[in-house]
């Protein structure tokens, strides 16, 4: 009897325990000490407006996963924490975007790169969290606003409602078989 109270308790207060202090790893600045002084860690989500027929296999924003789009149209990855920004902005902040295409009618994936600013549309802190944009032409913005892209008052692009568009490969892309080139 005694060692199935004690196996009771361990669940009942060691695991929740352990379990507060994982989560607290994309607390605020002040709690979090994986977080470098001056910055907090805010979540990270995607939005594809490539179109139909690509994917985004993998994301990474300075270097930490973001995760993936499996379509090309509209969302898709989760929601990943978190990436490391500067808790006050007074220049511009900079981020590395890499990603990966793929498009398996054509057996086709690429990486791409791209530096680009963060668009802050609230103070680092107050915000929904970070949402990249993959746009056509293998172009990004990266968005920090107050509200979600379902919102009418999301700052950055429209997300992607209706039917997708044919994703329109650039010239240097293999052409959708049957499309000719």
């Amino acid at each position: 009897m005694t060692n199935n109270f004690f196996k009771s308790a361990l669940l009942r207060w060691l695991l929740p325990a352990l379990l507060a202090l994982l989560l607290s790893a994309c607390a605020g600045a002040g709690s979090n000490r994986l977080i470098a002084e001056g910055k907090i860690g805010v979540t990270v989500s995607a939005v594809s407006h490539y179109g139909k027929g690509i994917g985004i296999g993998d994301f990474y924003i300075n270097g930490q996963w973001g995760g993936v789009l499996y379509d090309g149209w509209g969302g898709g990855g989760s929601t990943v924490c978190c990436v490391s920004l500067p808790h006050t902005t007074s220049t511009p902040t900079m981020v590395i975007v890499k990603w990966k295409t793929y498009r398996t009618a054509v057996t086709e994936e690429r990486w791409h790169e791209a530096t680009v600013p963060v668009h802050f549309a609230v103070p680092p802190g107050d915000g929904y969290g970070l949402v990249v944009h993959f746009l056509p032409g293998h172009r990004v913005e990266i968005w920090y606003a107050g509200e979600g892209t379902g919102s009418p008052d999301y700052p950055g692009p429209a997300y992607p409602r209706g039917p997708a568009p044919d994703y329109v490969p650039l010239p240097d892309e293999k052409p959708e078989p049957g499309k000719g080139k």
